[in-house]
């Protein structure tokens, strides 16, 4: 696997917290991605606060199609960029809401807190 840079305004985007309305709350940190073949893999640390009163902190792995990765190229666009981060966002959303099957990932989830 090769290690690849986020570009700057990407890793910005994907560190905004994220959340609410019904979810809990998300932030990531230690962002890293690589490539594979055409698949980009995005792994992060995620905290997440279901309530107030917890949090949790997971690894994370989620994986990207060629067609999908090539929003997160350096080469382009914010608007481009900040697709990229929803869509991840929306994923990591849909694996909190499925986390107790057996979700679709390259590597199972860890919970570390």
């Amino acid at each position: 696997m090769e290690q690849v840079s986020i570009p700057p305004d990407l890793q910005m985007e994907l560190e905004k917290p994220f959340g609410g309305l019904g979810d809990p709350a998300f932030k990531l940190s230690n962002i890293a991605f690589s490539r594979e073949g055409g698949e980009l893999t995005l792994s992060a640390t995620v905290d997440i606060a279901p309530d107030r009163e917890h949090s949790e902190r997971w690894l994370l792995s989620l994986e990207f199609s060629e067609f999908d990765a090539a929003a997160a190229h350096q080469d382009e666009t914010a608007e481009a960029h900040s697709w990229f981060a929803l869509m991840a966002k929306t994923n990591i959303i849909e694996w909190w809401h499925t986390r107790k099957t057996e979700p679709n990932m390259p590597l199972p989830p860890r919970r570390i807190g």
